[in-house]
């Protein structure tokens, strides 16, 4: 009698499990998930590029608290948009564990928690690249992404540097307005929304890079090698 149900273990999974080629686990895995989608013509109930803008999301709720809380002074107004913060990141929490419960059962599931078991996933180099490129703490060498001191009631807030953090403002010497912070995150996300396999994506959920068949756990540079990355890094 057959007992297998949706989201078992295939004997191909489970041997490569036990090679401990993660690379190639994951590579798996991910093929078997569009492969499927692909041969049922239905679209994934999980959105990979939503549950990617709300931890960004999350990350300038983080980002700004430790801001604040950095000042000299905590008066009224600061008090006051700590609460709204505080508020804010509980609602984005509940938004991310609604998006996490779409992940389907099975290999999508098992490939993004075997990927986000290593407490420095966000450190993977082609995201601490990324965010060299984009001027932030990882194009200074500051260690404030690997370092950052974060609440253990914030951990889904870690990861690289957003609009808010303060770090980057002093060193560019001014603030981005409202309107210019808007316009460039609609514009970051409209792209990514276009590629359904955008290569950030895959490394952040996944640990994936195309063309590398590195074990993705090896590819977690903490503490990051700073000089390569700004000698690697186009003018």
């Amino acid at each position: 009698m057959d007992t297998r149900i949706f989201g078992d273990k295939t004997p191909d999974e489970v041997k490569l499990e036990r090679s401990g080629k993660i690379n190639n686990l994951q590579r798996y895995r991910l093929t078997q998930v569009w492969g499927q989608i692909r041969g049922d013509n239905i679209k994934s109930p999980f959105d990979s590029a939503t549950i990617l803008f709300i931890e960004e999301d999350l990350r300038e709720v983080v980002q700004e608290e430790i801001s604040i809380k950095e000042g000299t002074t905590l008066n009224k107004d600061a008090k006051e948009r700590l609460d709204a913060l505080n508020a804010k990141y509980w609602f984005l929490e509940q938004k991310w564990w609604c998006y996490h419960s779409y992940l389907t059962d099975g290999n999508m599931l098992r490939a993004f928690e075997l990927w986000r078991s290593h407490p420095k996933w966000y450190m993977h180099r082609l995201l601490v690249e990324d965010c060299a490129r984009r001027h932030g703490c990882c194009a200074r060498g500051c260690g404030c992404c690997l370092n950052r001191t974060t609440d253990p009631t914030r951990r889904l807030g870690v990861g690289h540097c957003t609009f808010e953090c303060g770090c980057c403002r002093r060193a560019r010497g001014f603030d981005v307005s409202k309107e210019d912070k808007r316009d460039l995150k609609e514009q970051h996300r409209k792209e990514i929304i276009k590629l359904v396999r955008h290569r950030l994506t895959r490394v952040a959920l996944w640990g994936l890079v195309g063309d590398s068949f590195e074990n993705p756990f090896d590819m977690i540079d903490a503490p990051p090698s700073y000089g390569q990355i700004v000698k690697d890094r186009p003018l």
